[in-house]
């Protein structure tokens, strides 16, 4: 953490960004530090009575009603990192892998360059370009302004000035794609990496990461976008049921108007097409969807409560989305709406406290449930796509999959098109 200045916030953020003047955010920060001041004498308070450290602690309370009750309402930032990682289960992983991570980390520095390792050069300067941890306000040795300009020249990249930042985020992102082949790098993971190593040490951020892409949202990270697939469509029924009115408008059949007949949601129904421009906030887990500190409330209920926090939070941004959604009609203006509103979703508290209305409630059985009802239904597809294939059947599809090679149904182009399409909307 650092000093506030005129510019920038504790995390080394800058406060205004293209949603949000540095007025407004000063407007909401200064009620709001009070708020977090008081949370932070709460959390002293709670520790002690639990007989755990209060200075930097690496332990904490059992799970129980009156942790949920805290955790809803913020984790201190000082003690934000080492609760995700205690709370997650992190130190099983830790502890039952004792000198993995420093194997991988000098495995992968070593071995020769590969896809993984280009993307994740190419996209080590373009994380947090506007955080002085990852690009301090500097000038490099020929004069130049703001050394370690995010350029995707991977030439100019390797000259410019590497903060410490950068190079722990290279090497838990080159550690985790030989841990995980299935999902090596894409990106989106440079961000979440780069968002914990500000709160975690490299070794705690590798297994966090770990924890996200096989626990928390297993297959959404994997080439073939498979947990995406099925957590998007898990969103358009929770939606379907709780705002019938906007999912009516984002799926209708009548793309000019939004008055035709709203689609059959099954578990084979293709997903509406504005789920495209919602890929990274599940991939990113609200990083670039939310503001900084809202996104940050968001990640403490998640990594105590686990994925179904992801559900609620967007139902609560679609929420407050809804009365901008109802007044257009366009595909574009609705997509525009989704796009922009949540980034001015300032106030942490309101969004957070939404998540837990009535409506916006759902357990994680019921996800898992769905999970593996999606999972099946999306396999049996491949499957028969894949015989079809091979019979020479190459235009084979259902009314209700679309004839995509794209693992994301709605996307009508191949995988890197598609992937452009998401880096343009999702990360710009």
């Amino acid at each position: 953490l650092l000093p506030e200045t005129d510019s920038r916030d504790c995390y080394g953020f800058r406060k205004s960004t293209a949603h949000t003047s540095a007025e407004q955010y000063d407007t909401w920060n200064v009620p709001y530090s009070n708020f977090v001041a008081s949370r932070k004498a709460k959390w002293t308070g709670l520790l002690k009575e639990s007989g755990l450290s209060m200075v930097e602690p690496t332990t904490f309370p059992p799970k129980s009603a009156k942790v949920k009750r805290f955790i809803r309402k913020g984790i201190p930032p000082e003690y934000r990192g080492a609760a995700w990682f205690w709370y997650a289960g992190g130190y099983e992983f830790l502890n039952r892998n004792l000198g993995h991570y420093s194997h991988l980390v000098e495995q992968a520095m070593a071995s020769p360059t590969n896809d993984d390792k280009e993307h994740i050069e190419r996209d080590l300067h373009r994380t947090f370009p506007d955080n002085i941890h990852f690009k301090p306000d500097t000038v490099d040795q020929q004069g130049s302004p703001d050394a370690g300009s995010g350029s995707s020249n991977l030439k100019y990249s390797s000259a410019t000035y590497e903060t410490e930042m950068i190079q722990s985020l290279r090497r838990v992102l080159y550690a985790f794609s030989l841990h995980n082949p299935k999902v090596g790098y894409t990106q989106s993971l440079n961000f979440i990496t780069g968002l914990l190593l500000l709160f975690l040490p490299e070794e705690k951020a590798f297994w966090m990461l770990h924890i996200i892409t096989s626990t928390y949202l297993p297959g959404t990270h994997e080439v073939s976008l498979e947990g995406a697939n099925i957590d998007l469509w898990i969103l358009m029924v929770l939606l379907r049921e709780s705002m019938p009115a906007v999912y009516s408008k984002i799926a209708s059949t009548d793309a000019a108007t939004g008055r035709g007949k709203t689609p059959a949601l099954t578990v084979h129904s293709r997903l509406p097409d504005i789920t495209l421009g919602m890929t990274n906030w599940l991939m990113s887990i609200f990083i670039g969807t939310l503001p900084l500190e809202t996104a940050l409330r968001a990640w403490d209920v998640f990594f105590y409560e686990g994925s179904k926090t992801f559900f609620r939070v967007s139902l609560a941004i679609f929420r407050a989305c809804e009365r901008d959604i109802l007044a257009v009609s366009d595909p574009m203006e609705i997509f525009q709406v989704v796009q922009a509103v949540p980034k001015r979703l300032l106030d942490a508290n309101a969004l957070i406290e939404g998540c837990f209305v009535r409506k916006n409630r759902v357990g994680q059985g019921r996800i898992d449930e769905l999970r593996e009802s999606r999972r099946t239904a999306v396999r049996q597809e491949k499957a028969r796509r894949s015989t079809a294939i091979s019979k020479g059947q190459l235009g084979f599809a259902t009314d209700e999959w679309p004839r995509s090679r794209t693992p994301i149904p709605g996307m009508e182009r191949s995988i890197a098109d598609s992937w452009r399409q998401v880096k343009h909307h999702a990360f710009r």
